[in-house]
């Protein structure tokens, strides 16, 4: 974590507060489930219960249907062979059989159909969006982050992406996410800006984005699909280039400064010692 932390530090240009050359700021990983996660722990399933019950009565169902057609199966088999010697008891054979099969057909159709209901039913968009707060929590007055690993690893599963590569960049986000509420300038003074959670969250992607596209191609699409999942605003692809680099950073250090100023309006003043066309290539909205 120590080495991620330092390449943090530098792509960002922060540094994490010190005290007695350690680190003040707490960054834990923890096993329990939020109560914000609990849908999301649930799964795609809207009723799961209720969709089990579903499935085992469809298996009794097609049990009862099973008991009648193996041993009508013998039978035939039998006749085939040597044929009945009363054809009267092989036609009440028949008959009966085949009102019991019609009426078990009924009943298995029938819990099939509410089955097929209740599974379209049950799906991801009963998950999304997910809250934040069920993966990870940040606080900004005693510098600290809290990641939940098992809803991390519940949503890795249900969109089929690897948990361990999840994690990585989630790591990261949170760490970028620590580094901007509470590092240290260049001049080692703390300009915390605990508000305004939007651009917080915004501009924190906008460094994870470009720390990820150095990695893999595989971490910088589960960071997206999990930043996705929350309702985050991923940052423009034109925004990731190294020109834009300093200058954001510039802004950024101005934003942190100046508590009772926009970040739209912090990025309009650097952008005055720009080209007019890239006036407004980062204001948030």
């Amino acid at each position: 974590m120590s080495s991620i932390r330092l390449e943090i530090e530098k792509a960002m240009g922060l540094k994490f507060p010190e005290r007695n050359g350690e680190v003040v700021v707490r960054f834990e990983e923890s096993v329990e489930i939020p109560q914000p996660a609990e849908t999301l722990m649930r799964g795609l399933y809207r009723d799961p219960d209720r969709v089990r019950q579903g499935f085992k009565l469809l298996h009794q169902e097609t049990g009862s249907i099973i008991e009648i057609l193996m041993p009508k199966r013998s039978r035939l088999r039998e006749w085939a062979d040597s044929l009945p010697e009363r054809p009267k008891e092989a036609e009440s054979f028949l008959r009966e059989t085949a009102e019991q099969l019609l009426l078990k057909e009924q009943r298995l159709v029938q819990a099939e159909r509410d089955l097929v209901g209740q599974l379209q039913e049950s799906g991801l968009e009963d998950v999304y969006p997910i809250p934040l707060s069920a993966f990870g929590i940040c606080n900004y007055r005693d510098p600290s982050v809290k990641l939940f690993l098992k809803p991390l690893g519940r949503f890795a599963e249900l969109n089929e992406i690897n948990p361990e590569t999840l994690r990585q960049a989630v790591r990261v986000h949170f760490l970028f996410l620590l580094l901007l509420v509470a590092g240290t300038d260049l001049d080692g003074q703390v300009y915390a800006r605990g508000s305004d959670d939007k651009v917080i969250h915004w501009l924190t992607s906008v460094y994870t984005m470009r720390y990820l596209r150095n990695q893999s191609t595989e971490m910088s699409h589960c960071y997206q699909e999990w930043v996705n999942a929350w309702g985050g605003k991923l940052p423009n692809q034109s925004l990731l280039n190294d020109r834009e680099c300093e200058k954001t950073r510039a802004a950024m250090v101005f934003w942190r400064r100046q508590p009772n100023i926009s970040w739209d309006e912090c990025w309009r003043i650097m952008c005055q010692f720009e080209r007019p066309m890239s006036t407004n290539s980062m204001v948030f909205d």
